[in-house]
C-alpha cells in the first residue's frame, strides 16, 4: 500500500504506485482524498482505502469508483477476525511455516521528496533497519517509561528508524505537529524529540 498525506503531490503518489506496484491507498483525512479523487482515483488501480481520521460519510462517495473503504478501527478489526479464523482452521493446527528472511533482503522502499528531480526509492534491507535499532541507544539512556515526541512524517527514514527502536524499548510515543509542538512540549514533557534544525533554530 502506499500513504497520502497533505505534503505529497497527485503525481508523486502516482510515480509512487506505479513504481511498486501497490494496490491500497492510506489516506490521512476525507478533506485531502476529496481533493486528490478527481485525478487520482481514476489513474491508480486500488483494490482498497484505509482512512486513518475523520468519517467515511465525509468521503465523495463517486470519486471511490466501488472501492471498499476501511476506516482504521475497521481494519483493526477486520485484521483481528482473520487471525482467529487462521488459528481455529484447520491449517494452523499443522503449523505456520514462515518464510525465511535474510539479513540482506528488502524491508522497505523509502521514497525521497525529488528535490533533485523525481522520487527515488531508496532500498533499505533489514539489516539496514537493525543497524539503527542496534545503535541508536548509543545517543541516550533509553529506558522503558521514557517519553518521546515525534514531530516528523513516519515516512522521513531517520523518524521511522528512531520508531523502531523506541519500540523495542518500551517508550512511550506522543505524536504532535508543527502547530501543536509548543503546546505539547509543555504538556507531555519528552524526555526524546528529533527534528530537523530548521524546528530548533524556529524555537529558540
Amino acid at each position: 500500500g502506499y500513504a497520502a498525506f497533505l505534503v505529497i503531490a497527485v503525481q508523486k503518489l502516482l510515480i509512487l504506485c506505479y513504481c511498486n506496484g501497490s494496490v491500497g491507498l492510506l489516506i490521512d483525512n476525507p478533506e485531502f482524498f476529496n481533493r486528490l479523487a478527481g485525478k487520482f482515483c481514476s489513474n491508480a488501480s486500488m483494490r482498497f482505502i484505509v482512512l486513518l481520521w475523520g468519517e467515511k460519510s465525509r468521503l465523495a462517495n463517486n470519486e471511490t469508483l466501488g472501492v471498499p473503504v476501511f476506516s482504521y478501527k475497521e481494519m483493526v478489526k477486520l485484521g483481528r477476525e482473520n487471525r482467529a479464523a487462521l488459528i481455529d482452521s484447520l491449517d494452523a493446527r499443522k503449523g505456520y511455516r514462515y518464510e525465511v528472511i535474510g539479513s540482506d533482503d528488502i524491508a522497505t522502499l523509502v521514497y525521497t521528496s525529488g528535490t533533485t528531480g523525481n522520487p527515488k526509492g531508496v532500498m533499505l534491507s533489514h539489516k539496514n533497519l537493525l543497524h539503527q535499532i542496534e545503535n541508536l541507544g548509543v545517543l541516550g539512556p533509553a529506558k522503558a517509561g521514557d517519553r518521546f515526541l515525534s514531530m516528523l512524517p513516519t515516512w522521513h527514514t531517520y523518524e521511522r528508524a528512531c520508531e523502531y527502536f523506541i519500540f523495542t524499548r518500551g517508550i512511550e510515543q506522543v505524536y504532535t505537529t508543527v502547530r501543536t509542538l509548543k503546546d505539547d512540549l509543555r504538556n507531555y514533557k519528552p524526555d526524546y524529540m528529533i527534528s530537523v534544525p530548521l524546528v530548533y533554530e524556529t524555537l529558540y
